[in-house]
This record gives C-alpha cells, structure tokens and sequence, in this order.
C-alpha cells in the first residue's frame, strides 16, 4: 500500500496533513498515536467510509475498485447486529455476501468459539464478541485488514487468544491494527505508523523506531513523543 499526501479537513479543522507511507503485504502495522491523531479517520478512509480531501492510496497488486470489497476485513471500535441473532446465523450471514470464505466449522474451531456458538451475540461477553467480530473479519479471506482499537478492554487472557487467533488466520495479509496498549503493538506488529496531531511521526519497521530514539520500550518512545517531549515531524 502506498499512502501519498493524504489530507481530511472537517470544516477549519485538519484531521490528516499530508501523511506518506509505504508499506507492502505481509505485515502487521501498529497505528499509533493519541485520541485524535487521526487513527480512526485514517482507518476509515481505508476502509472507504470516509472520503478523504485529498492525496492518493495504492493498494497492492489483489486489490482494486472491483474487488475491494471483496478482499477486505474489518472491526470497527463499535458494532451493531440484530438482538435476536445467534453466532453461527450471523456467520452463517456473513458467509452469504462474499464468493470466497473460510468454512464456518474452521473458524468456530481456530477461535474456540464452540461453546457459544448457538448463543445469541448480544448476550456475550466482550471478549467472546471480539471473537466473534475477528471471525466476520475473516470470513472472506481478506487481503487487507482494519482493525480499529480491537482489544480495548479485553482482559489480558483475552487478548492474549485474541493475538493467537490473528496470527493463526493472517495469511498473505496486510493488517492495520490501532491499538493503546505499546507492549502488544511492540511484540505483535513489524511495522508502524505513528500519527500525532495529524502528522506522521513515523512509518516503517519497529526495530528501527526503537534504534531511532535509542529506547528499547516502545511504551517508552510513545511517552517522550505523545507526552510532549519531542516535536512531532
């Protein structure tokens, strides 16, 4: 994916300013940054539910305007379905809109999802509709992946399956994962893309964010950046 000047003006307001970065499947990319850098406006554009004012986006070879939907796999900060659906019907549903899919059974096995799966979705818990919502992401066995904030507020055990299942059912893939928790990103994501106030900080591989500021933790380098202590480029 090649990202080139992308600008989103909100009226006065400038949530991108001109961001560039480049970054090739497979990978995993932590996108960064604090509440209102432009992480969730930046996955929305990517995902094609905003528009942005401005700039392009290259996606790689596999994607384009035909297929994009198509190939594509999404967790949003907030979902909705229907009250009365169950787990393996809202699969089932999924499964419908796509031409190639994972079959449910695999998915159901690869999330240990078994238990639950003839409960109705919104009576489970966090961690089991984020399995949940992991398993509709991937049915279509997509080649881009925009995942916005999807373990917040899961407790550490399950985040901990959350992550085992994503490397399980990446393949070939090119996932954006923004998250808060540094430790995760740092242990999970090669690559990162670090947004503040709307600039890009930084875009390319987590050893070398690390080697640049001269700190091993990236918790760390968010602390000194974000914290103010250095001036975003």
């Amino acid at each position: 994916m090649i990202v080139e000047n992308l600008v989103k003006n909100y009226g006065d307001t400038q949530a991108l300013k001109g961001i560039n970065f480049s970054i090739a499947a497979p990978a995993f990319v932590g996108l960064i940054g604090h509440n209102g850098s432009g992480k969730s406006t930046l996955l929305e554009i990517l995902m094609g539910i905003k528009k942005h004012t401005s700039g392009t986006i290259t996606f790689d070879e596999g994607l384009n305007p035909e297929n994009f939907k198509e190939k594509l796999g999404v967790i949003l900060q907030s979902n909705a379905f229907y009250d009365s659906i169950k787990v393996y019907e809202l699969l089932r549903l999924f499964k419908t809109y796509y031409k190639e899919t994972y079959d449910i059974d695999y998915l159901i096995e690869v999330l240990n999802m078994g238990s639950y799966k003839n409960k109705y979705y919104s009576s489970l818990s966090g961690g089991m509709k984020q399995k949940v919502n992991l398993a509709l992401a991937f049915i279509n066995k997509p080649k881009l992946v925009l995942l916005d904030e999807p373990t917040t507020g899961l407790d550490p055990l399950a985040r901990k399956e959350f992550w085992e299942a994503l490397h399980k059912l990446c393949n070939n893939t090119l996932l954006f994962l923004s998250s808060h928790y540094m430790e995760e990103v740092q242990e999970h994501c090669s690559k990162i893309v670090y947004l503040h106030d709307g600039n890009l900080v930084f875009a390319g591989d987590t050893k070398e964010l690390l080697e640049k500021e001269n700190l091993k933790s990236l918790s760390d380098v968010y602390l000194r950046i974000s914290g103010g202590k250095k001036n975003a480029i």
